[in-house]
């Protein structure tokens, strides 16, 4: 009786092992949509396709509530943060670009000087690579997992955008080299010694310029974009080629001027048709990658990087931003429909988030009457080192104000004979005196103690000891940094992003596809959550530094 109760139960064991292994999807698309709050999957969706957001908001998972924990919200870190687990206190990548102090200067987040961007027209001494990442990432895991079987791509116009999702062990990273004629595809010498033949062909169609041979014109008629601001105001930034920031826009002309600063193909950046060729690319790359081709599961990252630069152009309330979206969509659903196609419906699992959000241009915000300001970034380096030379003598006591996060000069105190801690708390004391700042916390608080809620538990996750500066400081509400001394309230045009508050937290999460229920939450859930859900799905080992939780909802 033990043995035939043994062996059912080896049967049944068996079973469930056979069913997970046939439950695993045959390719994850991880799509981050750069600078896409929660609000406008809802603020514009009267007008969306059914086979684009809708259909992954009827069909998969919508969790409502999800934020970032950590400040500074930014690309870099957020693109890190959603693919390794946690947050930059454990992965390191503390902004788009952090203050080095061994070598005195600022460095990018995926900058490597020994690796060469490959493919590119042009020859180059400067390069990347994920080297700065200190984690590994959920692709890093499947890579190992399947004994580098997996395969992973990962796909942006931006650098940073295709790298650090991609990790260490990614087949390759692709983005969009605007420097090079006609605006080609590259990658690093970090994955490859050159190009495969496939990008080479798809290169060789010029899309970036056959993209740029018409205008830019609403996708609906401009009178009908009652969601968003009139078209000529005064809170958007006109682009190259243009008086104003006014729709139509013709591309001969605007090329013709943007060639002349040396940046014909950055226009795709600015134009919805950017995520278009993008979508096409990331569609090539699973066509002839044969992604989701067999039984070991592959994993394409697909970063949208076109609605980041608008809103830092136009501003969320635009026209631009607006119908940049609408047209996302439609993207969405192209690549939705060659998914079904080419892996088969119900064969794949994709999440769609964001990396950031964004704030209302701060002109805009002060001009209805709402919290908003300034933050004169010079201005106070300047009261700040007045203060120190007043409290301790003349000296170079700032070695570097990065914003939100202020260096000491750390060999001028050790030759004063300073206490470094007792530094950090004068330059924090000081500055929280100031209007503008609501908090501001020293690195030997981020180091002693525990925040357990709040802004001060952000600033903590995005803190990193070797990495970020002597003190990191909490800006109030609706207010933005300038590095132009000249800026001000009535010339301060588009948008930017960084904070603690919602408007830069708040972002979607839509889960779709293979083994996905159809439901909605409204629990609060953490962009660091990802990862952990999608090893769970894979039954395999989470990133190294993860601090997530799988998100339960998905194996209800």
């Amino acid at each position: 009786m033990i043995r035939v109760l043994a062996i059912a139960l080896l049967l049944v064991l068996n079973g469930n092992i056979l069913q997970s292994q046939s439950d695993k999807p045959k390719l994850v698309v991880g799509v981050v949509v750069d600078q896409m709050r929660f609000d406008h999957l809802y603020k514009y969706q009267d007008r969306f396709s059914n086979g684009g957001f809708k259909r992954l908001i009827r069909e998969g998972f919508n969790y409502k509530n999800t934020h970032y924990n950590y400040i500074p919200t930014v690309t870099a870190a957020g693109h890190a943060s959603i693919y390794s687990g946690t947050t930059p206190a454990i992965h390191g990548i503390i902004g788009n670009t952090w203050y080095q102090r061994s070598s005195k200067q600022t460095i990018t987040n995926i900058g490597d000087t020994n690796e060469l961007i490959v493919g590119t027209a042009d020859v180059n001494s400067y390069g990347a690579s994920p080297r700065n990442l200190l984690s590994t990432t959920i692709t890093d895991q499947l890579r190992l997992d399947s004994r580098f079987r997996a395969k992973v791509i990962s796909v942006s116009l931006k650098d940073r955008g295709a790298i650090l999702p991609g990790g260490y062990t990614a087949n390759a990273a692709y983005w969009h080299d605007w420097k090079a004629s006609p605006g080609y595809f590259v990658s690093s010498s970090y994955y490859m010694e050159e190009l495969p033949d496939w990008v080479n062909k798809f290169n060789k169609l010029e899309k970036s310029d056959s993209y740029l041979t018409d205008s830019w014109s609403t996708l609906y008629p401009i009178d009908s974009y009652k969601m968003s601001a009139p078209d000529d105001n005064n809170y958007e930034r006109a682009i190259a080629g243009k008086t104003s920031a006014t729709f139509p826009y013709d591309y001969k002309s605007m090329r013709e001027r943007y060639k002349e600063i040396g940046a014909e193909f950055q226009l795709i950046w600015v134009t919805p048709t950017g995520n278009s060729l993008l979508t096409d690319f990331a569609i090539e790359a699973i066509k002839s990658e044969n992604l989701g081709a067999d039984d070991i599961t592959d994993f394409i990252n697909i970063s949208y990087s076109v609605p980041d630069v608008i809103g830092h152009t136009f501003g969320p309330q635009s026209v631009e931003f607006e119908d940049v979206i609408l047209r996302l969509d439609r993207d969405i659903e192209n690549l939705l429909k060659s998914l079904d196609a080419t892996v088969g419906t119900g064969n794949y699992l994709l999440f769609l988030t964001s990396d950031h959000g964004s704030v209302p241009v701060a002109s805009y915000l002060a001009d209805n009457k709402l919290p908003a300001g300034i933050v004169n970034i010079n201005q106070y380096q300047v009261a700040l080192l007045s203060h120190l030379n007043s409290k301790y003598g003349t000296n170079q006591w700032i070695e570097n104000f990065e914003g939100e996060s202020v260096y000491l000069n750390h060999d001028v105190i050790k030759q004063k004979k300073l206490s470094l801690s007792a530094v950090q708390r004068e330059v924090a004391d000081f500055l929280i005196t100031l209007e503008e700042f609501t908090g501001a916390l020293t690195a030997s608080d981020l180091q002693s103690q525990s925040y357990s809620y709040g802004m001060n538990q952000m600033l903590q996750n995005g803190y990193h000891a070797k990495r970020s500066g002597d003190v990191l400081l909490i800006f109030k509400p609706g207010y933005v940094q300038s590095l132009n001394p000249r800026t001000t309230m009535q010339n301060y045009k588009g948008t930017t992003h960084g904070t603690g508050y919602a408007y830069d937290t708040h972002v979607p999460m839509l889960w779709f596809g293979k083994s996905v229920p159809k439901g909605k939450s409204l629990r609060k859930v953490s962009v660091v959550d990802i990862a952990p859900s999608i090893a769970q799905m894979l039954n395999i080992p989470y990133p190294s530094g993860t601090t997530g939780e799988p998100l339960i909802e998905l194996f209800e």
